[in-house]
């Protein structure tokens, strides 16, 4: 008996040694995850990785990045509960697979397919939540997705998109803010920018700060420019930005951005007197801009922006006589009325050629096809006005 206990327990202390020799093998790793066994597969991956002899293969590593995709898009907690980092651990098996391959070889391609695809797993979640209205569970995913590819502009971009829907402001910029340090901000970032460091954050000083960076980069788009003026009127520096434009223009008087900018400041600063009910510094204002607006006609005469601008202003002069005129009792509009109206066409036929002219150079342009309508049908132009009205209705439906 005592012979037979002694075999027993060296039987058992051979087993158990060459239980600790195991070192685990791909394939077998592979055809534990086509069963669905996971567990089994990360087990078996994770003691394959640890012997050189497989660690050195790319197929290894690609396998690895399998089981540990699988377990990072499982729905069922008890297989996605595995491991915590499967997501990064996947990344990092694909990549390490296409280190070790040439590139176009086949490992490698599969590879980079399978990084998209895990990728795009938790876009296309996010992206579904996101059109549903469930901002929280797209951020979550967006979040996810940037584990995968870190630092993608489209994820970012996403992310971004997503804290701000959720009020998540500051997150929000820090999203932007990384597109704009990669390079990767196009126009509707940085506006993006401005108009929540402006009305979110409060930061007129950030605002202006990206706004002149954006000017700087797309001098072609005017809205940069218009916002930078709102910002200056708006932190009371409008003297100072005046007094800069001014000096600019009497060192290069043919340089068209220079007037056009100028007559931007005071539009926009004749728009804030109005808001403000100073009736006449809004006039004084949106003469001065006339006066920049044609400047910059005089040195390109076809230039859309100084003629519409120019169209525009006095749609606005004409404004404020019919608001004025609005805004009286019945009695006192028979008295003084068709005067204001009489004042408010002599600035809207002044505006007609402008207008006119605008439409020529963009017949497609909403806003210029809009204003016309409404000047012709204030000095009674129908058949004009009607024509701009089915112009309008064909473009927006």
């Amino acid at each position: 008996m005592k012979k037979a206990f002694l075999l027993l327990i060296t039987l058992c202390f051979v087993g158990a040694a060459a239980q600790a020799q195991y070192k685990g093998k791909p394939n077998k790793a592979e055809s534990n995850l086509a069963k669905g066994e996971y567990a089994d597969a990360k087990g078996e991956i994770d003691l394959a990785i640890q012997d050189e002899k497989y660690a050195e293969k790319s197929d290894t590593w690609f396998t690895r990045g399998k089981v540990y995709q699988a377990i990072a898009t499982s729905n069922n907690p008890s297989i996605s509960g595995l491991d915590d980092n499967a997501l990064e651990k996947a990344t990092e098996s694909y990549q390490k697979a296409m280190e070790m391959e040439k590139e176009g070889s086949p490992t490698y391609y599969l590879a980079q397919q399978n990084i998209d695809d895990l990728w795009g797993t938790f876009i296309n979640a996010g992206g579904d939540a996101y059109s549903n209205g469930d901002y929280q569970t797209a951020y979550d995913q967006f979040i996810i997705a940037q584990r995968v590819k870190p630092g993608d502009s489209l994820t970012v971009y996403y992310t971004a998109a997503a804290a701000q829907q959720l009020g998540n402001f500051q997150d929000a910029l820090d999203q932007y803010y990384a597109m704009v340090d990669n390079g990767d901000a196009g126009v509707d970032v940085y506006s993006t920018i401005a108009y929540l460091e402006r009305a979110e954050m409060n930061n007129n000083e950030a605002a202006l700060k990206i706004v002149r960076a954006a000017k700087e980069l797309y001098p072609e788009d005017d809205k940069f420019a218009k916002e930078e003026i709102n910002l200056l009127i708006a932190m009371e520096q409008v003297d100072e930005a005046r007094e800069k434009l001014e000096a600019e223009i009497a060192k290069d008087p043919d340089n068209i951005s220079l007037h056009l900018n100028l007559g931007i400041m005071y539009d926009n600063l004749g728009t804030s007197y109005m808001t403000d009910g100073k009736v006449d510094e809004a006039q004084d204002a949106y003469r001065k801009a006339i006066k920049s607006y044609g400047a910059a006609q005089k040195i390109e005469d076809d230039n859309f922006i100084a003629i519409y601008n120019q169209g525009a202003v006095y749609v606005n002069l004409g404004k404020v006589f019919l608001d004025k005129a609005r805004e009286m009792d019945l009695k006192t509009y028979e008295k003084e009325g068709p005067a204001l109206i009489e004042k408010a066409q002599v600035e809207l036929k002044q505006a007609l050629p402008f207008l006119e002219k605008a439409y020529e150079l963009e017949q497609e342009d909403t806003d210029v096809i809009r204003a016309l309508y409404q000047v012709y049908q204030q000095l009674k132009m129908n058949d004009k006005a009607n024509e701009m009205y089915e112009k309008l209705e064909a473009l927006e439906g």
